[in-house]
């Protein structure tokens, strides 16, 4: 069992960690649950569950989940709030993204072009980076975590942990929610790059949307959108 396949990084060797962050990966975890019908979608949160990964499979709940249809919803990294006063992870999407994407993402979701066959999913949240590559500065420093993100991803195993990691939850479907939508080299491009080159198809197997962050502005939800 593991929190990911990259057993040897050591992200505190990275050229621009901090020491206001956290050494430790961010597991990846089990929402809740979709239900998608001819007619609507609705989704049931429940209570979060780390993801055990072994090559070509995942458990939680103590249990292999093998059998089971795998919707995937992919941030960049894990911030702050996703970890204690002691720099433990204590879960993810915490804070407006959590709030955000708890209350929005079943009736967004509903909007998009995706075509979802009906049916039960296990909704799953990963970063595409597990480490706190923002280094839990307050304010964000963006330049600081798309450089350290970027590193872990393409220069210390980032980008082949992550495929090992889709393959394992083998996702029917996969929401792509990174930062940098709007970035011709953004956070976002380069996951939607990524999962290109595993074979899934944009708009069939996977499709992109904004970050739940900026899903209701002033109590406007008119950002809260996946294509």
């Amino acid at each position: 069992m593991a929190v990911n396949f990259m057993e040897s990084f050591d992200f505190s060797q990275l050229p621009g960690f901090r020491r206001t962050a956290s050494i430790l990966p961010s597991p990846d975890q089990y929402l809740g649950e979709l239900n998608v019908s001819e007619s609507s979608i609705t989704f049931s949160r429940r209570k979060q569950e780390d993801i055990d990964y072994q090559l070509g499979r995942i458990s939680y709940h103590g249990q292999p989940k093998d059998e089971l249809h795998y919707l995937l919803v992919v941030l960049e990294s894990p911030h702050r709030f996703e970890y204690d006063i002691q720099k433990q992870p204590v879960g993810l999407i915490r804070g407006k993204s959590g709030d955000n994407f708890f209350l929005l993402f079943a009736s967004t979701l509903q909007k998009s072009s995706l075509s979802i066959r009906p049916g039960t999913y296990h909704v799953i949240c990963a970063n595409a980076v597990q480490y706190q590559s923002s280094c839990g500065l307050d304010p964000l420093d963006r330049r600081l975590r798309d450089q350290n993100w970027i590193d872990i991803f393409d220069r210390y195993g980032g980008a082949t942990d992550f495929r090992q990691r889709v393959f394992a939850i083998k996702p029917r479907y996969t929401i792509n929610l990174c930062t940098g939508g709007s970035n011709p080299q953004g956070l976002r491009l380069k996951v939607s790059q990524s999962l290109d080159a595993m074979g899934l198809i944009k708009g069939k197997h996977y499709t992109e949307g904004n970050h739940p962050a900026s899903w209701m502005r002033g109590n406007d939800t008119s950002n809260a959108k996946i294509y």
